[in-house]
C-alpha cells in the first residue's frame, strides 16, 4: 500500500484514504432484484456501483496487483457486451450501449450474421438472425426498404409503399 507521500495514478493516498474509500462505497451494496436473478438465493446477484469497482481498482494498484487493476477498470466503463452464442463480449467501448468494433453490425456478415443496421439507432446493434440463403439479410429485415432519402436518411420502412421507392428496387434488382 502507498504511503502517505505516494501518489496512485497521480492522486496522492495513503491506506487509510484507500480502505475508507472501498468500504464506504461497499456499505452502499444491496440484493438487486432483476430479470436476470435465478429462481433460488444461490442465483442471485449483489450489483456494484462503479465508484467501488473505482476504488477496489485503486487498492489493487497499491498492492502491485496490476491484471487485477486493469479487469476493475475495464468493468467500471461501458462495455460492448454484446452475447453472440454463450459467450458475452466485454470489450471496453466510449459510451453505453455502444458494440466494440469487431460487434459493429458492418461485420454481421463476417460472424454468419444478417447484415442489417438500424438507420434509427444512435448505436446499432448487430442482428443475430443468419441471413437468406444467397443474401447478405435475414428474411424479416430483407423486407426493409434499402433506399436512401433526399435527407441523406435510410427509408428503412418495411414492405415500403412509396411509388419511387419500389421502382429504385426493382431497378436495383435488374441489374
Amino acid at each position: 500500500m502507498p504511503s502517505s507521500d505516494q501518489k496512485v495514478r497521480g492522486v496522492p493516498m495513503n491506506e487509510s484514504d484507500v480502505v475508507d474509500r472501498v468500504l464506504d462505497e461497499a456499505a452502499r451494496l444491496t440484493l438487486t432484484p432483476g430479470y436476470i436473478n435465478g429462481d433460488t438465493y444461490a442465483q442471485w446477484y449483489v450489483e456494484t456501483s462503479v465508484g467501488l469497482l473505482k476504488a477496489l481498482a485503486t487498492l489493487a494498484v497499491g498492492r502491485g496487483q496490476l491484471a487485477l487493476t486493469e479487469r476493475l477498470e475495464r468493468f467500471a466503463g461501458p462495455m460492448c457486451l454484446e452475447v453472440t452464442g454463450d459467450t458475452v463480449c466485454v470489450s471496453m467501448v466510449g459510451a453505453e450501449g455502444m458494440p466494440c468494433s469487431e460487434h459493429a453490425p458492418g461485420n454481421g456478415p463476417a460472424l454468419g450474421f444478417c447484415a442489417y443496421v438500424s438507420p434509427h439507432d444512435e448505436y446499432p446493434r448487430m442482428c443475430k438472425h443468419a441471413p437468406e440463403k444467397g443474401m447478405e439479410r435475414c428474411a424479416e429485415h430483407e423486407a426493409r426498404c434499402r433506399i436512401v432519402k433526399k435527407n441523406g436518411e435510410v427509408c428503412g420502412n418495411w414492405n415500403c409503399p412509396a411509388p419511387a421507392h419500389r421502382k429504385a428496387r426493382q431497378a436495383a434488382t435488374r441489374r
